[in-house]
């Protein structure tokens, strides 16, 4: 405890729980129990709001503002620490004013989502450790040490291999976890708040190339590959000791940036989330969970997995207004076709369901956080975008806890003060202690409240199908020419929303965790899978092998996961699984004068024209509208599906208990940017034969929650008309909407109605 420590602060620390049970203040006096001190009632659905990060503001405005959050119904607050702030001088650690608010939030029945910021170091540790600073491969080092938390919490922040750096961070962190773990309203430590590197200076490969970090890398290759002879046959080097290794400096279009990029991006950050976890661990009286979170999901890489694996509770920020639909989208505004309310609608809600089904796919327990979830209007500089309706907060929540979210924090409860987002965010505005938003948010805790174990602990039935994400995969897209990163993102994000589209929920998983049988997931989709290991497709080969049904793009294993071609044009044993050879590929233009991706011609032959790929056989009555790729096949043991004019561009192959289809294009490009449903169709066809079903209720879609004999239906209207539908209940025998509508009952069925681009909630017994 801080010497330093005014009556009034101390007053509210023992007010507060904080010093009891036998605990010693600094001056070694012992303290008794309050008797005014009561915990925290379980059996609450975390749901509460971001009040408190440097510079903060007032806190007679946060202690005027708890009440009106406690009266709105939320159970929670959230508070961002800032190391540089409560350790100006080395080894004098305060933490008075961040203790205050943990009591005060106490005092009003309020529970406290409480995170350090680490990467915001304090002055004397570069003035300590000059060579702390993360490194470009340049050997120019990241010299930022700006303390402020803004643009982005203080990232990179030194350098976390650097025994003096760390050491300093845990006794920091340890001491937190001592002090502020002696309140019982604490409910998560968040370690880490949107994980990552950003914001790096332009042009550079990345970080870091410091003289701790590389002979870190060294070791971990020396354990990954256990001998030199056994990294040159898969670099294709000629490295004769283990000291001459060093990262790619020039060109990322090598195979050692796979693992350059794998040991920073999921190696290093998962061991930083680790020993700061583990530094709560090792001093948290009454250990709490871990939670980080990130800024977005890593759409087609699958390092979250390797940050699920250190933490409690995995986490996402979730800023819906803060994006619309790209610039390849159909629905992408423009000056001449405005972006449409309805437009914007679904693809928030998309982005909502697909980054959170990510998150959970990710989390082996499930448990996730929407930990930042967009409160206000969004703000960037003189930028000030709409206000967000109390509809518009009712549709995010719904959407999170539809796709698995256990708990929610608003970012933020009162406007932001802090230059470019100054003004921004908020629940309330600073003229009123209530609004349209808030008041929203508040009827919504309430509810969720009532049915606290349901939301805060129900699970999401697991899908039967998953789309099939790669690390390697996505390092190969980030160091390779003409956007293969964002045709692979584009293509999955595209496949994902088709299947919602249809009333299909897909998850995703990590290619190096195939299930070696159909029993939990039914049927795999291969994205645009350019590059696959051996044992990749080895795994990929006893999946369908024992039942499984694989679905993949074009050009499975054309490259290895290091970037090596074959001869064939496949990796070995692809051409098994598919049951059909290569015999081509080529780009294709796109439809019309379409000009999203298609590059510019060198010459008459280098693009084929856009052509349809036409169904054949039982499969007569299926079009597929190809984009980017054309891959041509010569079926052996596959039968033709699709054509593209007299060359078969897609095949079905019975492989030991299973079925494997190649699909010789890429079949998201067409829902999302030229708006054709032909490929959603498709897939849902495939699906349907393959034995799975949809879960539509007549033109609404549904997503559920169960636990115990207790679910919460969420039942979408993503259209500009009401819609009605007659609900059955399947032998349930009670069911209420959470925010108390009108239910009309008709035998085992109920008549629903949701509104236009609405979300309603039914919770339903069995």
């Amino acid at each position: 405890m801080n010497s330093k420590m005014t009556r009034r602060e101390f007053q509210g620390l023992l007010a507060g729980g904080a010093i009891g049970g036998g605990m010693m203040l600094n001056s070694g006096m012992a303290l008794p129990p309050s008797p005014e001190t009561k915990p925290i009632s379980a059996g609450t659905f975390p749901f509460g709001a971001h009040v408190y990060r440097e510079p903060h503001l007032p806190l007679d405005q946060l202690r005027h503002d708890f009440p009106i959050l406690k009266r709105l119904g939320l159970t929670m607050i959230k508070i961002q620490e800032v190391w540089a702030n409560d350790e100006a001088s080395e080894g004098e650690i305060h933490l008075e004013t961040v203790s205050q608010v943990v009591s005060d939030a106490r005092q009003n029945g309020l529970r406290v989502y409480f995170g350090v910021t680490m990467e915001t170091a304090p002055a004397w540790l570069w003035k300590k450790w000059p060579d702390a600073t993360m490194v470009y491969e340049t050997g120019e080092p990241h010299n930022d040490p700006t303390q402020f938390v803004l643009p982005a919490d203080g990232k990179p922040g030194p350098c976390w291999h650097h025994p003096g750096a760390r050491a300093a961070a845990i006794r920091f962190i340890e001491a937190v976890g001592r002090e502020i773990g002696r309140y019982d309203n604490i409910e998560v430590w968040n370690v880490w708040q949107e994980i990552g590197f950003w914001p790096l200076r332009p042009g550079h490969l990345g970080v870091c190339y410091c003289h701790n970090t590389v002979p870190a890398f060294r070791a971990w290759l020396r354990v990954k590959y256990s001998s030199l002879e056994h990294l040159n046959r898969t670099w294709k080097t000629s490295y004769s000791n283990w000291e001459d290794i060093d990262p790619p400096r020039f060109s990322p279009h090598v195979p050692p940036y796979i693992d350059w990029r794998y040991f920073m991006d999921d190696v290093y950050l998962s061991d930083v989330l680790k020993w700061k976890g583990d530094a709560f661990r090792h001093t948290d009286p009454l250990h709490r969970p871990i939670l980080a979170h990130v800024g977005g999901i890593t759409v087609a890489g699958t390092r979250e997995w390797r940050y699920a694996e250190q933490l409690d509770v995995l986490g996402s920020s979730c800023y819906p207004g803060w994006s619309g639909p790209g610039p390849w989208d159909a629905a992408h505004g423009s000056a001449e076709k405005p972006l449409t309310e309805v437009g914007q609608v679904n693809h928030e809600v998309e982005d909502i369901l697909m980054r959170f089904d990510y998150l959970r796919s990710a989390k082996r327990d499930r448990h996730i956080w929407t930990a930042e979830l967009q409160g206000g209007p969004i703000t960037e500089g003189l930028n000030r975008r709409r206000v967000p309706s109390a509809a518009d907060i009712r549709r995010w929540v719904l959407s999170c806890l539809a796709a698995g979210a256990r708990g929610i924090c608003f970012w933020n409860h009162r406007p932001e003060i802090f230059w470019e987002e100054g003004y921004g965010f908020s629940l309330l505005d600073w003229q009123s202690d209530s609004s349209e938003r808030a008041d929203e948010a508040g009827r919504l805790a309430q509810a969720l409240n009532q049915h606290a174990d349901l939301f805060a602990s129900g699970g999401h039935p697991e899908p039967a199908v998953a789309l099939v994400v790669s690390e390697d995969a996505f390092h190969f897209g980030e160091g390779s020419l003409h956007n293969f990163l964002e045709h692979i993102q584009y293509t999955l994000t595209g496949i994902w929303k088709s299947l919602w589209s249809e009333g299909f929920s897909a998850g995703f998983i990590d290619i190096n965790a195939l299930p070696a049988t159909p029993d939990k997931v039914k049927v795999l989709i291969l994205p645009f899978p350019l590059t696959l290991s051996q044992s990749m497709v080895e795994n990929l080969s006893i999946y369908v092998r024992n039942g499984g049904v694989l679905i993949s793009e074009a050009c499975p294993g054309r490259f290895s996961n290091y970037g090596m071609g074959f001869k064939g044009d496949m990796a070995p044993g692809v051409a098994e699984i598919f049951g059909a050879t290569d015999s081509g590929v080529f780009l294709i233009r796109e439809p019309g004068t379409g000009s999203k991706w298609t590059i510019s011609e060198f010459g008459p032959r280098d693009i084929k024209q856009f052509r349809n790929l036409s169904g054949v056989g039982d499969w007569s009555k299926e079009s597929v509208f190809p984009a980017f790729y054309i891959q041509t096949l010569a079926p052996q043991t596959a039968k033709p599906i699709l054509m593209y004019g007299d060359q078969v561009a897609g095949s079905v192959n019975k492989f030991g208990k299973g079925q494997a289809y190649l699909v010789g294009t890429l079949l998201g490009h067409a829902f999302l940017a030229y708006n054709d449903p032909r490929n959603a169709s498709f897939l849902a066809e495939v699906l349907k034969r393959e034995g799975v079903r949809p879960d539509n209720v007549g033109e609404l879609k549904r997503r559920r929650r169960v636990l115990g004999n207790q679910s919460a239906w969420f039942l979408f209207n993503l259209t500009e008309r009401p819609v009605e539908a007659d609900l059955p209940l399947e032998n349930s025998r009670s069911a209420k909407d959470l925010l108390g509508a009108e239910l009309l009952s008709s035998g085992n069925s109920l008549r629903v109605r949701v509104e236009p681009l609405d979300v309603r909630c039914l919770i339903v017994e069995a």
